[in-house]
């Protein structure tokens, strides 16, 4: 995976993505105990007791093991959610993850900053043909944002269920950098 920028421009709602690092730590942790209900229906990652894991995660952002930025409204200058880039759905596929809290949704926030992901991650790395966002099914809300985009829906699988909220089956949606291009997302090109 190329290089993402440690901040990305998000261009609407006056939002930024910036690079995690370790003094972001209170306000993570803040914005997810605030959504903690909303987070652990469907982040694995969403346990009690906090604290440890999320001091984990920033340790592996800082440390160049992963490629996550906090989403920030540049004004009040608040947390808004998580992003994150992940290379785990094979060469020249990186996926995106992302979350908003509670007492953001609904606002467009998490539409916004996966478009100014998905032009970040094509332009970063040549070697990237595919963006993908996988989220459960049952998620309506996490499905509406690739949809919106012109992902494509590539496959719904059936797997393992890990969290309250989950009916089990994967939807893996997905965008081409031609078709991205094609819909004059990519800025630049």
């Amino acid at each position: 995976m190329g290089r993402v920028p440690d901040e990305v421009e998000v261009g609407e709602h006056g939002l930024v993505l910036r690079r995690w690092c370790m003094d972001d730590y209170g306000a993570l942790m803040a914005a997810v105990e605030s959504s903690y209900e909303e987070l652990h229906a469907w982040m694995p990652w969403a346990v009690r007791p906090l604290g440890e894991g999320e001091r984990e995660f920033l340790r592996k952002v800082e440390a160049g093991d992963m490629a996550a930025w906090g989403l920030w409204e540049r004004h009040p200058g608040e947390l808004v959610g998580g992003f994150g880039l992940h290379p785990r759905a094979g060469p020249g596929v990186l996926e995106i993850g992302y979350w908003v809290r509670t007492d953001r949704t609904g606002r467009g926030y998490g539409t916004a900053a996966a478009r100014a992901l998905t032009t970040a991650a094509f332009a970063s790395d040549p070697g990237v043909d595919r963006v993908e966002i996988h989220c459960d099914a049952a998620n309506l809300a996490s499905a509406a944002i690739p949809r919106k985009l012109g992902y494509r829906l590539l496959k719904e699988v059936g797997v393992e269920i890990v969290t309250p909220g989950q009916c089990g089956r994967q939807q893996s949606w997905g965008v081409t950098r031609r078709e991205w291009q094609g819909q004059g997302r990519a800025a630049g090109w």
